[in-house]
C-alpha cells in the first residue's frame, strides 16, 4: 500500500519525495514586491512536509501588479526586474534545502506575455 511519504517519479523523470504537493496560496508576505523574512519562514515551514511546493502567484510585469493586500505594507511577490532576483533566489534555496521540488506560479497580463516570458525564462535558467 502506498503512503504519503512514498516518492513519486513522473513520466518525464522528475522525482518528488512524498505525495504531498502544496498548491499556490497567496500569502501577501511580500513588501513592495520583495521576498521578506516572513515569506522565507512560511515556505521553510512547508518544505518540512511537502514533496513539491508551487510558489504563490508572482507578477512578472510592472504594469500587472503587484496586487495590494488587506494588510498594510503587504502584497504579492514580483519578479519583473533584476532587483527582485536575490530574494527569489533565497526563496528557491530555502525550499530546495530540504530536497523539495519547486514550481513558480507566474501572474501576467496577456498583453505583456511575450516580452516578459523571455526575461522569466532567463531567470529560471539561472535559478536551476
Amino acid at each position: 500500500m502506498k503512503t504519503l511519504q512514498d516518492s513519486i517519479i513522473f513520466r518525464h523523470g522528475a522525482k518528488i519525495k512524498g505525495r504531498i504537493v502544496q498548491p499556490p496560496m497567496l500569502t501577501n508576505s511580500g513588501n513592495d514586491g520583495y521576498v521578506t523574512q516572513d515569506t522565507l519562514d512560511y515556505y521553510a515551514a512547508r518544505s518540512q512536509s511537502a514533496g513539491m511546493i508551487i510558489v504563490e502567484y508572482t507578477t512578472v510585469s510592472e504594469n500587472g501588479g503587484p496586487s495590494r493586500s488587506w494588510a498594510r505594507d503587504r502584497e504579492q511577490l514580483t519578479i519583473y526586474d533584476d532587483k527582485f532576483k536575490p530574494g527569489m533566489a533565497k526563496l528557491a534555496t530555502v525550499i530546495k534545502k530540504m530536497g523539495i521540488k519547486l514550481y513558480y506560479n507566474w501572474s501576467i497580463p496577456v498583453e505583456k506575455l511575450i516580452i516578459s516570458l523571455n526575461w522569466v525564462s532567463r531567470f529560471m535558467h539561472q535559478v536551476r
